[in-house]
């Protein structure tokens, strides 16, 4: 089977552009064959699709397929695992078709990921760039109209017609691909997944809430607190023989009295504990019974958001903390040698470590987060409040100026068995503050 014309190619990213639109990137397998990209679609036939990039050399290939045609051949490949980290669950944006490089075609992701598909024989190759970071399934090589391996047909040979996009789908399954069931895609399909695991939560809580009623019913109808009214005007004498249940003959009257008054403020407060627990089953069944495609996506978009978000780090103690608005950045400082310790510890390696130099003070550590720039503005801001905090408020009205050392929390070692918390370090910069 022959790798798709200019014209084809055209025509099938077109089909593409309809197809992907609002799909979101939900899965990234690799092969030794090739990478296949399966995404969510949300607005047309909401379903799994995927996109699947055959990097044979000679005959490379782009097919679009609801079942995954390599499903049992997964191989795990740096291009797959590069994805999976900068590419899963963004949404598709766009694909098109750079003529100026011929059978050349472009994917764009939102977040800046660039999926470029190289579908020239013999200089095959597929490269995904995400910011400033790129890999390649081949060795790159640039690309030129004038290469001698390269020549950009427009038009086919006489007598051959443009074949259909089924037509070319299905040239490939037979010659590349494996045939895949329905049940095989129901159980890939994500969304079916996530309505079906809701679906059991959504029985077992309905199991719960009669569990619950049957609970409450059960200490309504209970009458030990008729029985021990009764016992305290008459005692045993003509008792109903129904309560005779709630009795204990070896035991006195008084004892069976008190007894009923404690059972029956027992199940009093065990039907508001119930009736409480009956409300919250309740509102949980009223949620779980929304299964639509909308509240899917607000899982989704909820766990997208969970993913990204940078977690706090907890830190306790008797501990000084201050806050740069305008940046974010965080800064600790400890109160005692054993806070400094602690905080030194349970910071990271490329945290930074802040002390006055020449001076006993506190340690002060920034912490570095992910996604955040810490500027020198901002260290100099910390480091000035380390001065004012770490020194006694008589050398800071007579002002002067101070060396604060800054060091990556990697470089700073606590001295074995000292007790005043002092450190070695190395790999440190200074810088200096006017008070």
């Amino acid at each position: 089977m022959k790798t798709p014309s200019f014209l084809e190619l055209k025509t099938l990213v077109e089909y593409l552009t309809h197809e992907l639109q609002g799909s979101q990137l939900q899965e990234v397998m690799s092969t030794e064959e090739g990478l296949v990209l399966s995404f969510y679609r949300f607005n047309k036939d909401p379903r799994i699709s995927n996109l699947v990039f055959d990097l044979d050399r000679p005959f490379p290939f782009l097919g679009y397929f609801f079942d995954n045609p390599w499903s049992r051949q997964k191989k795990t490949k740096p291009i797959s695992l590069f994805m999976t980290a900068h590419a899963k669950n963004h949404h598709f944006k766009s694909i098109e078709v750079f003529e100026e490089l011929g059978r050349v075609v472009k994917l764009s992701l939102d977040d800046d990921c660039l999926i470029e598909f190289r579908l020239i024989p013999r200089q095959t190759n597929l490269i995904v760039k995400k910011n400033k970071k790129s890999i390649s399934w081949y060795p790159v090589k640039d690309l030129a109209q004038n290469d001698p391996n390269y020549t950009l047909n427009t038009d086919l040979s006489d007598g051959e017609e443009v074949r259909s996009i089924s037509f070319m789908m299905k040239q490939w399954l037979r010659r590349r691909g494996g045939a895949t069931s329905n049940a095989a895609e129901n159980v890939s399909n994500p969304f079916e997944i996530w309505k079906k695991n809701k679906e059991k939560d959504l029985a077992k809580k309905k199991k719960a809430l009669v569990g619950v009623e049957e609970q409450i019913n059960k200490f309504i109808n209970e009458e030990w607190s008729k029985v021990g009214e009764y016992l305290k005007t008459y005692g045993l004498k003509n008792l109903k023989p129904e309560w005779s249940v709630y009795i204990d003959y070896k035991k006195s009257v008084s004892v069976n009295m008190q007894n009923c008054f404690e059972k029956s403020k027992a199940a009093k407060s065990k039907i508001k504990g119930a009736e409480s627990r009956l409300a919250v089953l309740k509102q949980e069944i009223a949620l779980l019974s929304n299964l639509t495609l909308e509240k899917y996506e607000q899982f989704l978009n909820l766990q997208n958001s969970k993913k990204n978000k940078v977690p706090d780090r907890k830190i306790e103690g008797r501990l000084r903390k201050t806050l740069i608005e305008e940046s974010g950045v965080v800064a600790y400082m400890g109160k005692s040698a054993a806070d400094n310790m602690s905080l030194l510890r349970k910071s990271k390696p490329n945290d930074l470590w802040l002390h006055l130099k020449d001076y006993p003070s506190a340690h002060a550590i920034i912490h570095v987060q992910k996604n955040l720039k810490i500027s020198d503005l901002d260290i100099k801001r910390v480091a000035t409040w380390l001065v004012k905090e770490g020194l006694s408020e008589k050398k800071t009205q007579l002002g002067g100026k101070f060396s604060v050392v800054i060091v990556e929390c990697r470089h700073v070692k606590p001295l074995k068995g000292d007790k005043l918390g002092r450190v070695t370090y190395h790999n440190a910069h200074e810088i200096l503050i006017a008070i």
